[in-house]
């Protein structure tokens, strides 16, 4: 049986693993978390001088200080790296800070001596090394699809260290006694390239909203549609876009929002040359569950995406969702029909959906009810509830 307090988790930025940690913390099994992005208990150990745009990032969750170490180093350099000119590709430097801080950690797990090691993707070789050393049981989160899904599904520029990065992608899941996806679409992508069954297990992610939340509503006269995440062509951004120019083109009144950050100018240019679409910077979180809830559905409609968290955010809001066959919140769909609806991720599938909810938009608002009770099942609590007992089962019998 695993001893309570002997569970070591380590990320080199953050996404879900505060919420894993806080799960274990819940089952006193958490012996550390370490993470690259700082989280805080009550906001008395935000650092004074970190900017507030930085400040409003910073997730709040009852991990005591004293279990908690945050080596931000790693995502400094990472980030005064990515702004400067380099020799090699800027994916290929973060990836690269991502591998020293794998090296770093692995360097504390023989004094740390935890009996299960809890490590993310693209930074788990080494410390399951160590990990290995000592006896202790590995479990990788791999919070993407297996890297070889993700290249079938998207052509992916390869670089001088893409091989390395997938080698390193490799040996983690070889090392991995169990390895967690974030739905089954994931786990399939790993059981479908070898990786036994019996090692893989998907774990839903969730989302909560603010308890200050306002209740959402409606209040725009035409339809409003909303795209929230990284400009990429991953996310179908140019999908979104021929599909809204071609109901513009036919006189069909509605409107897209995109909101976040940018990872292609030239899809940005997309985005501003395109009627009725507005570009919105990327926002706080309580901001920007507001302007889910205001909006009449949510697209993400992915090449590929291992889950979608702001499918979950958006229904927390009361907010229906079209996702692709290749967005992993579509197993949301799935459970709860009429909570959204489910397309090919090509151009001519959204556009069918847009254009038969633009005729009946009777559908967006009855989709509502529907989004609201499927929130309830995929929160943040549900998502620690799964996690305990998955831990419970799998590594403390």
């Amino acid at each position: 049986m695993t001893p309570p307090g002997s569970v070591f988790v380590s990320h080199f930025g953050l996404q879900h693993s505060h919420q894993l940690a806080l799960a274990l913390h819940e089952e006193d099994l958490l012996q550390a978390f370490w993470s690259g992005v700082p989280v805080t208990a009550d906001g008395s150990d935000v650092p004074f001088w970190l900017p507030n745009r930085y400040k409003q990032r910073i997730r709040r969750v009852d991990i005591p200080h004293t279990l908690r170490r945050h080596p931000a180093s790693f995502q400094l350099l990472a980030r005064i790296g990515m702004a400067l000119p380099l020799p090699y590709s800027k994916s290929d430097f973060f990836h690269r800070m991502q591998h020293a801080y794998d090296w770093w950690t692995a360097r504390q797990i023989a004094q740390l001596r935890p009996k299960v090691v809890v490590a993310y993707e693209n930074a788990a070789y080494h410390t399951f090394c160590a990990a290995k050393a000592i006896d202790a049981l590995c479990v990788l989160d791999a919070p993407s699809l297996h890297h070889a899904a993700g290249a079938r599904l998207m052509d992916v520029p390869n670089t001088a260290y893409t091989d390395e990065i997938n080698r390193r992608k490799d040996l983690e899941v070889a090392q991995a006694d169990l390895v967690l996806t974030c739905s089954p679409l994931a786990a399939r992508s790993y059981t479908d390239h070898s990786v036994p069954v019996e090692k893989v297990h998907s774990l839903l992610l969730g989302a909560e909203l603010p308890f200050d939340q306002p209740q959402p509503v409606t209040t725009h006269a035409k339809p409003r549609f909303v795209f929230a995440g990284v400009l990429s062509y991953r996310k179908a951004i140019d999908t979104i876009v021929s599909v809204f120019r071609r109901l513009h083109c036919e006189g069909l009144s509605c409107e897209v929002h995109f909101v976040g950050g940018v990872g292609d100018g030239e899809l940005l240019a997309l985005v501003n040359d395109t009627p009725n679409a507005v570009y919105h910077p990327s926002v706080p979180q309580s901001q920007l569950y507001a302007m889910l809830g205001e909006s009449d559905c949510l697209l993400l409609p992915s090449r590929f995406d291992s889950f979608g968290m702001v499918v979950a955010e958006a229904m927390a809001c009361g907010t229906p969702a079209i996702v692709s066959t290749q967005t992993g919140a579509k197993a949301i769909i799935e459970q709860y029909t009429g909570s959204g609806w489910i397309v090919e991720p090509d151009v001519e599938s959204l556009y069918r959906q847009v254009r038969a909810l633009l005729g009946e938009p009777q559908r967006l608002r009855d989709a509502r009810a529907h989004a609201l009770r499927a929130a309830q099942e995929f929160t943040w609590r549900s998502y620690r509830r799964r996690a305990r007992e998955l831990f419970r089962e799998r590594l403390t019998a």
